[in-house]
């Protein structure tokens, strides 16, 4: 285990509510100097479904809603239901990064509590 590199961690959300079929992100974080890797821990409650995606832009005057899903690369999570869950990715090689996250059950809403860490 290397133990000289340091890990970042974000409050990412806040038992924020969204709404069926809403959409929420977070801040945006600076990722350019990453060592490139990263886990998501999500609590979630509520009765609908959560897909969690990591969204980027090499562009510093992008607005977070401007950002896209790198190519090739996969949810996070597609599906999370109500509970706790980790989640470890590899985010992109880009400037900036923020997680997106979509209700997609349609029919009811969430609140999500998340917390993301950075190496």
């Amino acid at each position: 285990m290397d133990v000289t590199k340091s890990t970042t961690l974000y409050q990412a959300f806040s038992a924020e509510a969204i709404a069926k079929s809403g959409v929420a992100y977070t801040d945006i974080i600076p990722i350019d100097k990453l060592a490139g890797r990263a886990s998501l821990h999500i609590i979630l409650t509520g009765t609908g479904t959560g897909q969690f995606q990591c969204v980027a832009s090499n562009d510093e005057t992008d607005a977070v809603t401007d950002f896209v899903i790198p190519n090739g690369m996969a949810d996070i999570v597609t599906a999370q239901t109500v509970g706790t869950a980790l989640y470890t990715f590899t985010p992109p090689c880009a400037r900036r990064m923020a997680i997106k996250v979509t209700e997609t059950g349609g029919a009811n809403a969430i609140a999500v509590t998340a917390y993301l860490a950075l190496q």
